[in-house]
């Protein structure tokens, strides 16, 4: 932990929407030095440098009020060594120079993909267990003018897109953009990483995809920039439209392109109307690396896509602004690397004005360490396919929490972590980002944005505030999704050590749900978002919802399990019978039932495929009996994949979450040949286009989803039994 440093930030930009802000430490080494250290925390993100060397990016995102400290080893052997009479003669002859530049980003704006609070950083250069440097005495500070601040948003969850102005740029710590550094009020707890530290590798193309000319056309359709203005939670933060200059988003997609060559080596020379397609054949995650050379004053945008058909670029519809702009100077050559992460297949390079030289393109990978994880093999070429795919995507969506997707949200959900948990535990063995997720969720505290003893839905995030009420949205079915992992995480994952950490919440939890039982002990009218799965499901949340109260059966008898509390165990039995009770129709389970004029529960006859899978898993039900004969025919013989318009009445699932509930059910009923003909029906082709599983079948929205690593666990279980 920190000894000496203190929290800073520029003076009087600590409040500021997205702050680019730069702290520099100047210093020498003795060559002795058997190990460096920069310990280093802040917020909201930061990107380290060491004589123009990348170090790292961070920090690993926690609970507002705390902040998790990364510890970047300096090899020192690297650094380079002081010829013998520089600054001071023979004395220097064994000491190395060490420049560290850290450049920071305070956004200062809400978001789902961290907390909301103002901009500090805290570093301390440790040589030898002794601290040399810190901040708060040590550290200069700059405001380059590189970076255009009034930007649109990327989405709605994260921040602000990049363009980079590099005309009469003097360097990140050149004098004229030095600034006063302050100390920052606030004090926060500083903890330990959890995560393992990220992978970054060189993903670089030799080869562009196809090269062409472009016309603007004012008359193209474009997606609307709903995340810039008018669209978001009030307080969410944005720059007017009318503030903003450049609109790169807009530009390119008015783009009438000609292809005019295709498999081009790099390096190329782009003119004005000019561009490049650049093809990874895969999604790649990390920071987008552009080595440009401006032969003339430039203005060049890049733009980015996890998969299109066709030839022409493509932006995806996925309510992000997959784009970032440079501004250059002529003989300005450098290779420009974006502040963020993002995620892509596709690229397009388009020259707005000038030209330049395109010497490389590529990524700097931003990904939980797949080096030592063993990829199943087996006979099945398909079933391989899958689980490749599944390892990547995990990869790609677990570098310091769980998180839906690594580039439209980087957010860390509920209920998507069940399912990403399970995946990195049978991939390594051991629980490391579900270490720090979980305990993010642990250490949250109640904000005036959420009722009391609830969970946020998403966290390290905010909670949307544009409900009636002017509360926060929050989902009452993904808290419960919060205890079921918790009590696998304690009692399946090794961790019964932290019992009676998670006591507090979970327990919290429990008293909220209470609030809302009937007289029949079924939660009823469960307030906020109530969610089931993305399918018409949706719409039968309302009375009795029966899948919310057979997940509610489970979390009870979680809570036994873990405190070995028998009134749980007996609430849950009674949970489970009461639902099984009125749901039941004879032949499969109906979603919900609705209190008529005289205040009665009536059923009605809206059902839903996942609303089976809810009752299989946490119903308390033998599918074998001959009561639920007629069910299970339906689960094994008419449901799956291709099911198309069989069986009508009862509504299909969607992707999230009743596929995944779906392959749950199967495996509790011992249907390993359906459950691995369902993997290859649903995950089947999706490496051969981007290398990773999608958040749906089809080419929209993410194409890169962190609970869908899921797909392989599923797969290892089927086949350990098969044989």
């Amino acid at each position: 932990m920190f000894r000496q440093a203190r929290p800073i930030w520029i003076k009087d930009k600590r409040n500021e929407m997205n702050v680019y802000a730069v702290f520099s430490l100047n210093t020498k080494l003795d060559a002795a030095v058997q190990k460096a250290e920069l310990h280093i925390t802040g917020y909201t993100f930061y990107r380290v440098s060491v004589n123009g060397e990348f170090l790292g990016f961070g920090p690993a995102r926690t609970a507002l009020g705390y902040a998790r400290e990364d510890v970047l080893a300096i090899d020192v052997n690297t650094l380079g060594r002081l010829g013998a009479g520089v600054d001071g003669g023979q004395d220097d002859a064994e000491a190395v120079n060490c420049q560290i530049v850290i450049e920071a980003c305070g956004y200062n704006c809400r978001g789902l993909s961290t907390v909301f609070q103002p901009s500090f950083l805290m570093a301390e250069l440790v040589c030898d267990g002794q601290v040399i440097a810190y901040t708060g005495r040590d550290f200069e500070g700059f405001l380059p003018t590189c970076k255009v601040q009034k930007t649109e948003r990327y989405s709605r969850q994260r921040h602000f897109t990049e363009i980079w102005d590099y005309r009469g740029f003097a360097g990140l710590t050149a004098k004229e953009y030095r600034a006063e550094v302050e100390e920052v009020p606030e004090k926060r707890q500083i903890i330990d990483r959890l995560a393992p530290y990220p992978l970054y590798e060189e993903v670089d193309l030799t080869a562009a995809r196809s090269r062409g000319t472009f016309t603007y056309d004012e008359t193209l359709p474009c997606q609307p920039l709903k995340y810039s203005r008018g669209f978001l939670p009030d307080g969410w933060g944005y720059w007017e439209y009318d503030e903003i200059e450049l609109h790169p988003h807009t530009w390119i997609q008015k783009l009438r392109q000609t292809i005019t060559e295709k498999q081009i080596a790099l390096p190329v020379t782009l003119e004005e109307g000019q561009f490049a397609i650049l093809d990874f054949g895969r999604i790649e995650t990390g920071f987008l690396k552009t080595q440009l050379e401006a032969v003339e004053n430039s203005d060049v945008v890049v733009s980015f896509s996890e998969y299109y058909e066709g030839e022409e670029f493509q932006l995806p519809f996925m309510n992000a602004h997959n784009v970032v702009e440079y501004f250059l100077e002529k003989g300005d050559a450098r290779e420009h690397m974006t502040f963020e992460p993002y995620t892509c297949r596709f690229a397009i390079v388009a020259v707005k004005s000038g030209a330049v030289k395109l010497n490389s393109f590529g990524v700097k990978t931003f990904m939980f360490d797949i080096s030592g994880v063993e990829e199943p093999k087996y006979e099945d070429e398909v079933l391989n396919s899958i689980c490749r795919a599944a390892v990547r995507t995990f990869a790609h969506n677990s570098v310091d929490i769980y998180m839906d997707c690594p580039s439209r949200e980087r957010a860390g959900w509920l209920c998507d972590s069940y399912f990403t948990a399970k995946t990195e535990y049978a991939m390594t063995g051991k629980t490391g980002v579900e270490d720090a997720f979980l305990e993010n969720f642990r250490l949250y505290k109640d904000s005036e944005y959420l009722p009391d003893k609830m969970i946020p839905m998403v966290f390290p995030g905010d909670s949307e505030t544009d409900t009636e009420d002017g509360m926060g949205r929050y989902i009452p079915q993904w808290s419960m999704w919060y205890i079921i992992e918790a009590a696998e995480y304690i009692l399946k994952r090794g961790h019964k050590d932290l019992t009676e950490a998670f006591r507090p919440s979970i327990y919290r939890l429990l008293g909220f749900y209470r609030q809302y039982e009937n007289a029949d002990g079924l939660l009823e009218c469960l307030p906020s978002w109530n969610f089931v799965e993305w399918s018409k499901a949706n719409d039968w949340t309302w009375d009795v919802n029966y899948p919310t109260n057979f997940l509610y059966a489970k979390v009870l008898e979680s809570i036994a399990d873990i405190y070995g509390d028998e009134e749980c165990r007996r609430r849950s039995k009674e949970v489970q019978e009461k639902a099984v009770e009125q749901s039941f129709n004879g032949t499969y389970f109906c979603d919900h039932a609705e209190r008529d004029d005289e205040g009665k529960l009536v059923l009605l006859d809206d059902s839903s495929e996942a609303g089976q899978y809810y009752a299989v898993l946490f119903g308390g039900i033998d599918i074998n009996s001959q009561k639920f004969r007629a069910l299970k025919t339906l689960i094994t013989d008419v449901f799956a994949p291709d099911r198309g318009d069989k069986m009508p009445e009862i509504m299909e699932v969607n992707a999230f979450i009743g596929a995944y509930l779906r392959l749950e059910a199967l495996m509790k009923m011992g249907e390993y040949k359906i459950l691995l003909r369902d993997v290859k029906g649903f995950f089947g082709n999706m490496e051969q286009y981007t290398g990773t599983l999608w958040e749906y079948r089809q080419f929209r929205g993410s194409c890169d989803h962190g609970f869908a690593s899921y797909a392989m666990v599923a797969i290892q279980e089927a086949m350990s039994h098969l044989g």
